[in-house]
């Protein structure tokens, strides 16, 4: 019970609602040696002030974002990035394990926001990219079903078209997540991108096309939304019946998240497969 009780775990959506809990009492608590554990997505620089100040109080603080979605989170699959002081993060490391299905430990305060944000910005590209896919394919006269198990089974294949497809086969864009979230980490990656002098003309494009959506269609808008828009200048949906009750999780599979579908008709890999499978 008392260690439990020298430790604080958050997960805030923006970096000013961060910045506004951080200064409105948690700093305050954070002493003689107490733990603050930030889950937000937020400004990595930011974060780095703060760690300081924790420091300076007598405090000690991870940053640990999480990826792999609600629908991970709600089973404990997700994956956490860990920065911070090593020795805590050993620390600590027992605990998160048991959270989350994958902890990655990625140096100094600061270099595990890198990684997540970097993260969902290609999820954008990948979401843009699906959906003229999807179009195309439909346009072209293949199913819709079909369509989803080649590209699965192909070198085009993503974490996104497998949970991004669906959804979008559903007609849901992933309201689990709002696009004002998705466009927030855009915002912060772009910070990123102009500081270290990056060009992001890919990344750029999907910025951009993510800022119109939300302003088409709303701040709470699902944050896969954005093919949406492609739906109706072309007056083609994208939907699927077969992806009705369709669900999934996730599996850690050597490091790498692994979908698993739930719902749908589909061939499963036996165990004898897995057992015969050859490096």
């Amino acid at each position: 019970k008392q260690w439990y009780q020298r430790r604080v775990r958050a997960g805030l959506p923006m970096p000013h609602h961060v910045k506004q809990v951080f200064e409105g009492g948690l700093l305050e608590g954070l002493k003689d040696g107490k733990i603050w554990i930030d889950h937000s997505t937020t400004d990595y620089e930011q974060t780095e002030e703060m760690c300081e100040a924790v420091k300076n109080g007598g405090g000690r603080m991870l940053e640990a974002p999480v990826t792999g979605g609600l629908e991970a989170l709600k089973k404990g699959q997700m994956t956490v990035f860990v920065a911070g002081d090593k020795e805590l993060a050993d620390e600590m490391k027992p605990m998160l394990e048991d959270i989350y299905s994958n902890v990655i430990y990625t140096g100094r305060m600061g270099t595990a926001l890198v990684p997540k944000v970097i993260s969902n910005m290609l999820t954008c590209v990948h979401n843009l990219a699906m959906g003229e896919a999807f179009m195309l394919a439909k346009r072209s006269g293949v199913d819709m079903r079909t369509m989803f198990d080649c590209i699965r089974a192909s070198a085009g294949n993503s974490f996104v078209f497998e949970t991004g497809g669906p959804m979008l086969m559903q007609g849901t864009y992933d309201p689990s997540f709002t696009i004002e979230l998705q466009c927030k980490d855009n915002r912060l990656g772009y910070q990123m991108a102009t500081k270290h002098k990056v060009p992001i003309e890919i990344l750029g494009h999907a910025m951009q096309a993510y800022n119109k959506a939300m302003y088409k269609y709303g701040d709470e808008a699902p944050c896969y939304v954005a093919p949406k828009m492609l739906e109706e200048a072309l007056h083609t949906d994208l939907r699927c019946e077969e992806f009705k009750n369709w669900s999934y999780s996730i599996q850690n599979i050597d490091g790498s998240s692994v979908i698993r579908h739930h719902g749908i008709d589909i061939k499963r890999t036996s165990k004898e497969d897995l057992a015969n499978f050859k490096v």
